[in-house]
């Protein structure tokens, strides 16, 4: 079997990641899916219809999480992904090449401020499938109506839902109704705190951040990979994480050696906005970024970072990550790899010795026109 694959896509200033496993599971973290009228976007869903498999014909990814909802998050989720009943799945759909999602992962900060049509839209996919779990509709497990909740409620409340639930604290081992043992996600936010200073202001900080683990053989000690996910989470967010972590002895939840960074390379993970008026960093995010492992890189999701006024990208902020992991070792997605004018993917393969990137371009290479949770706990869950 192949080895696991991490990819970040060339999105601008947004994320678009897919974790690919030794068995072919799919894990799409985030979506900015962009028109390709332009000779320089890459294009992201004839890569995406490459590299997820297929169910007599129909394109499926196995777990999609929804960091938050800003429209750099999950742009293109209403017109690439399919909405609706599996079984009403159409030829027309399958033409249009739309992506069945088995699972969605669905944090109720969502449904607490809405921005745009695809967060709207993720939101009432998830409402459809937590009614299917209320109302124990047999076919409430069936792929293309899978949900686990992430994190805890606000205003909407889904906690007759809980057995679909798994917070900040747990480990998960199960994706798409099947176990996984060389392949776990430790969910580090959104905490209870958030609830009580959600506000315009505060959607960013509201993101799931999660630590994703990678072994190659069930011999092995440690990780041979940990990956940070974070969203837009800014330096409030990792405050409580960096907290909450030593305060539970989960100290090795935070290792990494790959880190995207927060918000695009934004100033955020380092201290408030605007940078001038806040020109020194956190102790607490410096801090994270300590637990970086030997041979660690930073991902810059972002446009060209420059030594101007933009944040993000911010210029300050990639020198600070810098500082932590050498300027060979912070990738920016839009300069890192350029074929014919197009940003590339950057692709890392698990291996058992750690991160390698393939010799071998994948995919495009130019732009073109209660099914088991498996949830672990892990010494102590986060109240």
């Amino acid at each position: 079997m192949p080895n696991p694959r991490i990819k970040y896509y060339p999105v601008g200033n947004g994320d678009t990641s897919l974790i690919s496993l030794e068995d072919n599971t799919t894990i799409i973290v985030d979506c900015n899916i962009r028109n390709c009228d332009g000779d320089d976007v890459y294009d992201v869903k004839e890569d995406l219809l490459k590299s997820v498999q297929y169910d007599n014909g129909v394109p499926y990814v196995d777990v999609f999480v929804l960091t938050h909802g800003d429209q750099d998050h999950c742009r293109g989720f209403k017109k690439h992904f399919y909405q609706g009943g599996p079984e009403k799945y159409s030829d027309k759909d399958r033409r249009e090449g739309l992506i069945r999602v088995d699972t969605m992962w669905f944090s109720p900060m969502i449904a607490e401020q809405h921005s745009n049509e695809d967060e709207d839209a993720y939101q009432k996919e998830a409402e459809r499938r937590l009614e299917l779990h209320r109302n124990k509709d047999p076919k409430k497990d069936n792929p293309g109506n899978r949900i686990k909740i992430i994190g805890y409620d606000g205003n909407s409340d889904y906690k007759d839902l809980n057995h679909l639930r798994a917070v900040p604290g747990e480990i998960v081992t199960r994706f798409n109704d099947k176990d996984q043992s060389l392949f776990s996600i430790f969910i580090h936010a959104p905490f209870k705190e958030h609830l009580e200073t959600l506000g315009d202001d505060k959607k960013n900080s509201t993101s799931i951040v999660f630590q994703a683990r990678f072994k190659n053989n069930l011999f092995q000690v440690d990780f041979s990979t940990l990956a940070m996910f974070g969203g837009d989470s800014d330096h409030t967010s990792w405050c409580i994480i960096l907290e909450k972590t030593k305060k539970y002895k989960n100290e090795h939840a935070l290792k990494w050696d790959l880190f995207l960074s927060p918000h695009h390379c934004s100033w955020s993970f380092f201290n408030d906005r605007p940078q001038a008026e806040n020109p020194e960093p956190k102790e607490t995010s410096l801090q994270v970024l300590e637990f970086r492992r030997s041979g660690a890189k930073v991902i810059a999701s972002s446009k060209k970072i420059e030594d101007d006024d933009n944040n993000p990208p911010h210029f300050e902020a990639k020198r600070q990550y810098v500082k932590k992991v050498s300027e060979g070792n912070f990738l920016n997605i839009a300069t890192h790899n350029i074929v014919d004018g197009v940003p590339q993917p950057i692709v890392f393969e698990v291996t058992s010795q750690g991160i390698v990137k393939p010799k071998v371009a994948l995919g495009t290479a130019k732009a073109t026109g209660t099914a088991g949770l498996g949830i672990v706990n892990s010494p102590s869950t986060y109240g």
